[in-house]
């Protein structure tokens, strides 16, 4: 037999849950500052740019069939039945939350980082337009509300949360995966073609590196190991220097010592009177 979880239970998770995503939104949020926090914003302006020209181009278009057939009488004073006010409407109020949801989920939830693949960015895209669809949806319950208290009917609260935000939801989302394929193709040439602050930095760092000559090679000092002196202030034995070498004398023969000869007078000339 299972028990069935408590609402207290279920409160908690949901609690956590909660606050576990406001702390991963909060450090989405200051990852901003970093490059790839930057590549990301990029990258989801990209997606809803080319949802915002589309939307404009559509409702320029639109404006300019209804100001061409627009007579004051059978419209209502109201200003949206206006051409400009459909415009504004089509534009701006009514996809306004799928704007900012899909920005948000692109930005914070599933970025389209540098090395994703192509699939995977568009699972991505497929996401933020589901998540502004439902967005579209939630906000319509206010109008239909509203609609269906006027006209008496509740057929326009059902036409508000389904077949209204479903057919802008899916002409939004098919807008939103051009442009995120765009912004993929834009990241990956980044990639390719190399951070240009890095390339810069590391160019002037090289230019200044360039002009700096190198300083003369250190000299080696060796020192002399002091030899200590006796008391009567002479070097020891171990610091003097070896004494000259002496030549040695040949010895003196005996016979010259004997010999007396060359003392002798020299002899007279004629006889000796």
């Amino acid at each position: 037999m299972t028990s069935t979880p408590q609402p207290d239970a279920a409160t908690d998770r949901s609690s956590r849950r909660a606050a576990v995503f406001v702390r991963r939104a909060a450090s989405e949020v200051r990852g901003l500052r970093s490059d790839q926090g930057r590549s990301r914003l990029l990258a989801a302006a990209t997606a809803l740019g080319v949802v915002l020209v589309a939307r404009f181009a559509l409702g320029l278009a639109a404006l300019v069939g209804s100001a061409l057939g627009y007579s004051v009488t059978p419209w209502p004073s109201d200003f949206t039945a206006t051409p400009v006010g459909q415009f504004l409407g089509s534009f701006v109020f009514y996809p306004f939350p799928f704007y900012l949801v899909a920005f948000v989920v692109l930005l914070l939830v599933r970025p389209v980082d540098r090395g994703s693949s192509l699939p995977r960015a568009l699972r991505h895209g497929l996401v933020a337009g589901a998540a502004g669809t439902v967005a579209l949806a939630l906000v319509g319950i206010v109008p239909g509300v509203a609609a269906s208290l006027s006209g008496g009917t509740w057929v326009n609260l059902a036409l508000y949360l389904t077949t209204i935000p479903f057919t802008a939801g899916v002409v939004d989302t098919a807008l939103l995966l051009v442009g995120v394929v765009l912004a993929w193709h834009a990241s990956r040439a980044a990639t390719l073609l190399g951070d240009p602050v890095d390339v810069e930095s590391r160019g002037d760092e090289g230019a200044a590196a360039d002009p700096v000559e190198p300083g003369p090679a250190p000299v080696e000092v060796t020192t002399v190991e002091e030899v200590p002196a006796d008391t009567s202030g002479r070097v020891q034995d171990s610091a003097r220097e070896p004494a000259p070498a002496t030549r040695p004398t040949p010895p003196r023969s005996s016979s010259a010592a004997d010999d007396w000869s060359r003392f002798a007078p020299p002899a007279a000339d004629g006889d000796d009177r």
